[in-house]
């Protein structure tokens, strides 16, 4: 039976993921849907095993990717990322475009979320790997002291400040701490 888009745009499967396969933006785009599954299949394994209330993805322009309940009854807005192409994994926090007549805007408020959830899959080959930081521990953009630093590198270890998280689970105990 032919999926909804094959019927929709008249394409078979093959040539759908062809399409995508020739196309960088698109790729991109794909990436980061990738991203966002993969994250929110976590979300779904930590609420069955009991540490998360519940969440909610969310789709819409101009707000966080999810909103995370802990079972201390915490919210969390969580914005889920891809690493950039490069030697070393770095993530760039910024929105893709600026409103007119302010540059600025594509930067994010220090207060947009609270979580960064890095896909880092470009980088290792598994697209279920995360590594998470808490936002209030990111530095400030130079010009605009209100709103994110634009590119952060990721580091090996978790010994480090910012803290990186490799799980979720001990992000969300720092973040409650």
């Amino acid at each position: 039976m032919p999926h909804a888009l094959e019927i929709k745009y008249g394409l078979t499967a093959q040539e759908l993921l062809d399409a995508i396969d020739r196309r960088f933006r698109l790729k991109v785009a794909l990436e980061g849907s990738v991203a966002e599954v993969h994250f929110e299949r976590k979300l779904r394994i930590a609420s069955r095993e009991g540490w998360l209330t519940s969440y909610e993805g969310h789709d819409v322009d101009g707000m966080h990717d999810f909103t995370v309940v802990t079972v201390s009854g915490v919210t969390i807005r969580v914005e889920v990322k891809t690493i950039r192409n490069g030697a070393k994994p770095q993530v760039e926090l910024q929105k893709t475009r600026a409103a007119k007549g302010d540059p600025s805007s594509r930067y994010y408020e220090r207060d947009h979320f609270d979580v960064a959830a890095v896909c880092v899959g470009r980088f290792t080959g598994d697209w279920s790997q995360f590594r998470y930081v808490l936002v209030r521990e990111l530095p400030s953009h130079r010009s605009h002291p209100n709103k994110l630093q634009v590119m952060h590198l990721i580091p090996d270890g978790e010994d480090t400040q910012p803290r990186w998280f490799s799980r979720f689970q001990d992000l969300i105990d720092a973040f409650t701490a």
